[in-house]
């Protein structure tokens, strides 16, 4: 169980509950809680490649966190079992089945746990996987995404313009709780139209999908992000592609109506909208300006500068992980 106590959701009483309820089904969690950035996808994939296969080896990896924490651990668990690109690590489990992955959604927007569960509270989707039956969840053979040029992997999805913004204002109310904090800064971002959009270009597949100005793009296989916008209405987690959501800037007039269509994911078809899908998604500052790019909920670091590009690709089923059954999000 891998816990960030600094997440945004009471992750440190929510692992002492969930530590409790596995204990009571006979399980034997180990915690470790992370101190910075980056500690998980090392420990993790440690646990991972060295599990001993002697009756006591490892059943579920859990993520107590955000879509941050969750991102690490499923790239541990990711190069662990060899799954990653260039990785090892299979041959070391000598054909042993990979542990899975449940998400206990200790942050803020929780938009991993939302496509996985829904809003069922956690302890249920946890006695559901343990059931005999395992009644109401089933596992999946997840997709990851890979930032290329950091060679870091993406869970939830990534973004370049409004969302990185909304990510970045967010950092200036931590007593808001919960995805309140995104929606507020969202529309305060909203209230100054003439700040919005930024000159950027998008490739898929090595097609261009759309240039100019854009008030956000973002790619991924989570429908949600900052757990309420469903940007991505037509994503499936594990059909091996990216969808991607293209947004042009809007007029002042149309901004609060496409502001709600995409909160309900109802934009597909608006005329300031390109949406596709594809493997390998590349994004480009195409003015003078930078451009902010976020992913799994954490900026990255440094905005692309003009003619600067960053590059997402599919790691097609690299992540065993529950989720409910029926799927909430595809």
């Amino acid at each position: 169980m891998v816990v960030n106590p600094t997440a945004g959701g009471s992750p440190l009483a929510l692992a002492g509950k969930v530590a409790e309820q596995l204990a009571c089904e006979g399980f034997e969690p180990r915690l470790l809680t992370t101190a910075h950035r980056g500690e998980a996808v090392e420990a993790v994939s440690e646990a991972v490649r060295n599990d001993p296969g002697d009756g006591r080896e490892l059943a579920l990896v859990l993520a107590v966190g955000g879509d941050g924490t969750v991102r690490e651990v499923a790239e541990g668990m990711a190069r662990g079992t060899g799954s990653w690109p260039g990785g090892g690590g299979v041959g070391q489990r000598h054909g042993r089945e990979a542990p899975a992955l449940f998400v206990v959604p200790g942050g803020t927007g929780n938009s991993f746990y939302r496509a996985l569960f829904a809003d069922t509270p956690v302890e249920e989707a946890l006695g559901m996987v343990l059931g005999p039956e395992h009644s109401g969840a089933r596992l999946r053979r997840l997709d990851l995404g890979r930032l290329v040029e950091l060679d870091q992997a993406v869970v939830l999805g990534a973004s370049a313009g409004f969302l990185a913004s909304v990510l970045d204002a967010a950092r200036s109310t931590p007593e808001v709780p919960g995805r309140r904090r995104y929606e507020q800064a969202a529309l305060e971002l909203i209230g100054h139209p003439d700040d919005l959009g930024t000159d950027a270009r998008v490739l898929v597949d090595g097609e261009l999908l759309v240039t100019g100005r854009l008030l956000l793009v973002a790619l991924g296989g989570a429908r949600h992000r900052a757990g309420s916008f469903e940007l991505l209405p037509g994503s499936v987690l594990d059909d091996g592609l990216f969808d991607v959501c293209a947004i042009e800037v809007p007029s002042p007039a149309r901004l609060d109506e496409l502001f709600v269509a995409v909160a309900g994911g109802r934009h597909l078809g608006e005329p300031e909208v390109t949406y596709a899908k594809g493997r390998n998604v590349v994004i480009e500052a195409a003015g003078d300006e930078t451009v902010p790019v976020e992913y799994d909920g954490d900026l990255m670091a440094g905005a692309l500068s003009p003619a600067q590009s960053v590059t997402f690709e599919v790691v097609g089923g690299a992540l065993a992980a529950w989720a409910g059954d029926p799927p909430p999000a595809g």
